[in-house]
This record gives structure tokens, sequence and C-alpha cells, in this order.
């Protein structure tokens, strides 16, 4: 899978430096978008290119999703399920078609024996975005940059005449826009709300509860005199609910929709990361069904429904799935 930046064009070349017959494969997402750069990268690297239009797909799983988790009140995470769905869904179908043995990214992130690990580069590891993948990819996939530093790619990089360029961290399909415009654009407006506190106090208005995500403090638009928190969004009422840093303190959560990544007995301990920037946090892991009912030892900070927890067990990721949900009282555990 090529995009024409840094990460995926050393991938190629390192793969074709050992011996792979490589095929390059780009997928166009968003309209207007320029193929030039990936197209002068394959040719450099004297690989076949593949150019696969996905727009249409993009548009009715990731965006609908991002769209609809907004809605609901939640807050979504495109790129975990943009992996699954979209990225590597059409690398599968296309394996299948022309009888490929591997796939292969410009990811952060090993994998060994069919199993998922974290990078070397822990501050490029991407293994939390690659955890909604299912198992049986797992094993036909070959990540080349897992072992490497950042600026070591950096270095092959240069030595290919490519000059590493900036890297965005929005997403992507955002365009520069921001969350308000994009959803607006996307047909969702709810028009004023009341920020409340706990007990139903009304504390000021808001544009819409979907402006908001739990543990959000800053750029709330009111002013109370004191540091506050959302602490919980409630989208049939139109309402925010403030509060101090304990209101948004958990001590469990709820995850559903769970991918394994390996055979795990019925409980067991780890570490969750609750955010892909988020300090992996340890834990106590009890699985009923299609649900994992987690207890971190100690507590978390803005457990967000929506949002993606990833299990780890030492460096290999072990479980994934989607927050539902955390609280305070050991009753509901």
């Amino acid at each position: 899978m090529m995009s024409g930046g840094v990460d995926s064009s050393v991938a190629a070349y390192l793969l074709k430096e050992q011996g792979h017959d490589v095929v390059g494969v780009h997928m166009v997402h968003l309209d207007g978008e320029d193929t030039s750069t990936v197209e002068k990268v394959a040719k450099r690297l004297g690989i076949d290119l593949k150019v696969y239009d996905v727009r249409k797909q993009f548009r009715e799983k990731v965006i609908r999703y991002f769209v609809e988790e907004y809605r609901k009140g939640r807050t979504p995470n495109p790129c975990y399920f943009c992996n699954r769905w979209i990225k590597f869904g059409v690398l599968l179908d296309m394996m299948k078609d022309l009888n490929f043995d591997a796939v292969s990214s410009g990811h952060y992130a090993r994998v060994r024996d069919g199993k998922l690990y974290r990078a070397l580069d822990e501050k490029k590891d991407q293994s939390y975005f690659l955890s909604s993948l299912p198992r049986d990819l797992l094993r036909r996939l070959i990540l080349p940059l897992g072992d490497l530093e950042k600026e070591r790619v950096r270095e092959i990089a240069r030595s290919l005449g490519m000059e590493p360029r900036e890297e965005s961290q929005d997403v992507c399909f955002l365009k520069g826009k921001n969350l308000k415009e994009f959803l607006r654009e996307q047909g969702l407006e709810a028009g004023r709300g009341k920020f409340v506190d706990r007990q139903g106090n009304v504390l000021g208005e808001h544009e819409g509860y979907f402006y908001f995500t739990i543990g959000q403090r800053r750029g709330l638009g009111v002013s109370l005199g004191r540091r506050v928190y959302v602490t919980k969004i409630l989208p049939e009422r139109n309402e925010v609910v403030l509060g101090d840093k304990e209101g948004v303190m958990s001590r469990f959560m709820e995850v559903s929709s769970l991918n394994f990544l390996e055979d795990l007995p019925g409980s067991f301990e780890a570490f969750v990361k609750i955010r892909s920037n988020f300090k992996a946090q340890k834990c106590f892991v009890r699985i009923e069904g299609d649900l994992a009912r987690v207890e971190f030892d100690g507590e978390a900070f803005a457990v967000t429904p929506g949002q993606i927890a990833v299990f780890y067990i030492d460096d290999q990721v072990v479980l994934s799935g989607t927050i539902e949900r955390g609280y305070n009282m050991v009753e509901s555990f």
C-alpha cells in the first residue's frame, strides 16, 4: 500500500531490496486527490502501480460512521476502522484477485508469526491503529519499518532522492476544515443546547452537543470561575454535562465489538490504551461474550464512548474493541 509519502515508499524499497516481487497499490479516498507523487515514486523504484478508486466505499463506510457516531454523542476513531474496512480490506481483495502471497504497508509496528507487536520506535508506534485487522490478514502482512527508527527511515528516503515532509496529524477528510464546519456540511445540526451540571442546573449554552468530547476542558465557551470538564453528553436532550475532574475519572469500563488477535482466557491482566496517545495503563479484563469488562489499576481519565481500547500483554497486541462507557461504581462491574 503506497501513499506517495516517505514511510510507504521506503517500505516498498526495502521489500524490493529483500527480493520480493513488489506491486504498489494506491487508493484514492477523496475527490481531487493528486496521484502524481506516488506515480513518480513507483517509477523511481521501478515497480508497477495500481490505483484503486475507493471514494464511494470511503464515503459510505468511514465518513458515514464518523458522522453517525457524533450524532449519537460519541467520539469516533475513523483511522482504526478505515484500516479494516478500506485500506487493508482492498488489499485483501486484491490478494485474492491477483494471487499475491502477502500485503505490506509503511506502518510502524511488527508482525511475527501472525501476531501483532509494538514497533521498535515507540514514538512512531502504530500498532494501536492496526489492532482492527483480522487475524487471518496478520498472517499475510509484512511491515518492513517495524524494526527501524524513524530517523533511519528518513535517511533511506534521502538516499532515494526523497525529502521527508511534515506529517499531518489531522483526520484526512477534514481537509483543513474544523469539526464544526465539516459536521454542518454533512447535515448534522442540533441547534443551541444547554450546559448543565450533574443535578441538571443550567450553566450556559452551546451550539450543539456533538462538538464536545468526554474530558474536554478547553474551548467550552463558558466561564464558571473554576476548572470544569465535559463529564457526559446527552444527545436526546442536546445537553452537555460539566463537572470537576473527579467526574471524568473511571475505575471501570465496558468494551464491545471485540477483535481478538490472540487466544485469550476468560479473564486476564494486561495493559490498555484508551486513546492512541494515551500511556498504557495496567488493568484486569473479564470477557463476557462480545463484551470486555475492564477494571483499571487505579483510575483512568476521560474514558470516552466511541473511542478504541487496545490491550497489550508485554509488547503484543492481544485484543481491541470500542469503548461503550466508563464508570466508577463497583456494583456495575
